[in-house]
């Protein structure tokens, strides 16, 4: 599935990914941009390669196993948090498309065995469909569907946002994103998301959205609402 990807995790994400050191579903997210990008896939191998000769020289006596790097994704990935046998979704056993409104995507690699039991959507205002993943204690996981021609409220965050662009395309006033892009806006950064040709991603975040214009300000109060009993949930 690999394809030419525009925006990436930083090296640094990518090292702490490789050590095991991210949330469930930050984890997922860098799991399912590496199906999309060799780059970051070859940077993954070397952090896990430093990391599997820093700990067989810390054991001297030991035999010298040789840790692969599905071994190493499998220990990173099951020492998270986690409700769903994220152990299972790094294998899936076949691949699975997720069903919007008016297409079908075939889920890359982790998201296909987190989508195989189903998903239900949502209808937001300005065209936007969400579906709730019950995957991380400490974040809010969504696959989020952009009609043709939507638009999200203009907001910022009070922590981090991670995107994952699985099809189509959307763009705000940083950029335009496509397949494979691993979108990352901060508390600093204020944005308006709009598709003209619809968009699948996969979307991660700490702390609940901050609308910032017109009327949508009212639903701060809500989402701050729904983000802690999305959290509750996952537990």
């Amino acid at each position: 599935m690999t394809t030419q990807t525009n925006h990436h995790p930083s090296q640094d994400l990518l090292k702490t990914f490789s050590e095991g050191q991210l949330s469930t579903g930050m984890s997922i997210a860098i799991s399912a941009h590496l199906d999309y990008c060799s780059s970051c896939r070859q940077s993954v191998e070397v952090y896990e390669s430093e990391l599997a000769s820093e700990w067989v020289a810390t054991d001297p006596g030991a035999d010298g196993p040789q840790l692969s790097e599905s071994n190493i994704l499998m220990d990173r990935i099951t020492s998270q948090p986690q409700v769903v046998p994220i152990t299972q979704a790094t294998r899936p056993r076949r691949p699975v498309e997720l069903h919007m409104h008016e297409r079908s995507v075939r889920l890359p690699g982790v998201l296909s065995r987190v989508a195989e039991k189903g998903v239900v959507w949502k209808k937001l205002a300005g065209g936007i469909n969400t579906a709730k993943l019950t995957l991380d204690r400490d974040a809010q996981c969504d696959f989020m569907y952009m009609k043709p021609g939507s638009q999200a409220p203009r907001h910022t965050h009070r922590g981090l946002e991670v995107t994952l662009v699985l099809d189509g395309t959307f763009e705000d006033e940083l950029g335009e994103y496509r397949p494979g892009d691993f979108v990352l806006r901060e508390s600093t950064q204020v944005h308006t998301p709009r598709s003209d040709e619809g968009c699948l991603c996969y979307s991660v975040l700490d702390s609940p959205l901050l609308f910032t214009s017109g009327w949508s300000r009212l639903l701060n109060p809500f989402q701050r609402l729904l983000f802690n009993r999305q959290l509750r949930h996952s537990h």
